[in-house]
């Protein structure tokens, strides 16, 4: 049954990279507007062709998807040198990718809308534009790289589910130091009676957290996935507008939906980063995800059940006189 749904779900999008290929090709057909066109926005041939070019690479990132499902292995996760590799080279590279598309079009859309009285002069605005159109182009292929890929090899260790909720929430808490561990600034104030309080609403701490915590899949990935989508789909729809035919409502809501995901996002990657940076038990996270390695010892102490596993699997290889890592990195 798995082999059947992994076969339907790369057919399913080899179609939709054979549908995407030829509407690419079809929009660098038609070329700009004749040149008896007339228009008051001398911005608008290059709007027309980023705009263009995003809907191209919407299907260059769900070819790069597939092949990164068919050429990359599993079982990456190991041990080498007493130092668990936590994330690979591919996770890294979506994972800046992303992080530096929303950066480049957080700052020139604040920019372009005069943000805090910054400047929006006519010599400017085809800069900002460009860098604009450069961050989205970023979005897009890391958002559908990673999507296909996932998709195809049925990844879905940072996918939530519903009994992931309650201890997402008590590690907001813990943020707080409610249980006695280190929270933000190191706070450790072990209050009894409010652990009590949130147990008897079924809010308690997980014992043994596997390799992603319940409080990134809750509270980090989901939300940060969906407004990556909301901000892909409606992004292609305002792209798609210079080659179809987009109501004006739609446009008009698509755009406002479109600059509202701007402010979640700064939301929540604002407490993304005041979780990572304030709480010092989050702190190894951050070399993990700029080396892709983390001390077995945080490990141990953080993932218990992810030890356990990275343990399975290298007794065997021990077992058998065998090497009981490969070569760092993808």
């Amino acid at each position: 049954m798995k082999s059947t749904t992994k076969t339907s779900a790369v057919i399913a999008d080899l179609a939709l990279v054979v549908l995407a290929l030829g509407g690419a090709a079809w929009l660098f057909a038609v070329g700009l507007p004749p040149a008896s066109w007339t228009s008051d926005r001398p911005l608008l041939p290059e709007l027309v062709d980023g705009s263009r070019i995003l809907l191209a690479l919407t299907a260059a990132g769900i070819v790069l998807g597939l092949l990164v499902a068919a050429l990359r292995r599993r079982g990456r996760e190991r041990l080498v040198d007493g130092e668990a590799i936590r994330y690979g080279g591919y996770e890294r590279l979506v994972h800046w990718a992303l992080a530096l598309g929303f950066v480049l079009d957080v700052v020139t859309a604040a920019w372009l809308l005069r943000w805090a009285g910054l400047p929006n002069s006519a010599d400017l605005r085809p800069t900002l534009y460009l860098v604009h159109l450069i961050g989205a182009g970023l979005i897009v292929v890391a958002a559908t790289m990673f999507a296909t890929s996932s998709r195809v090899r049925g990844a879905g260790a940072l996918f939530p589910r519903w009994r992931d909720v309650s201890p997402a929430i008590a590690r907001l808490f813990g943020y707080l130091g409610v249980y006695g561990q280190s929270g933000a600034f190191g706070l450790r104030l072990r209050m009894v009676w409010l652990q009590r309080a949130l147990a008897a609403l079924g809010v308690k701490p997980l014992e043994r957290e596997k390799k992603f915590l319940a409080v990134e899949k809750v509270f980090s990935f989901t939300p940060l996935a969906a407004l990556a989508l909301i901000v892909v789909v409606t992004g292609l729809i305002k792209a798609a507008r210079y080659f179809f035919v987009v109501p004006g409502d739609v446009l008009y809501w698509t755009t406002w939906l479109h600059d509202l995901s701007l402010w979640l996002t700064l939301v929540v990657v604002g407490l993304h980063l005041a979780a990572i940076f304030l709480v010092p038990r989050n702190w190894p996270g951050i070399r993990a995800m700029l080396t892709g390695r983390m001390s077995l010892h945080v490990v141990e102490e953080e993932f218990p059940a992810w030890a356990d596993e990275l343990r399975t699997r290298e007794a065997p290889q021990a077992a058998q006189g065998l090497p009981a890592h490969g070569p760092v990195g993808d």
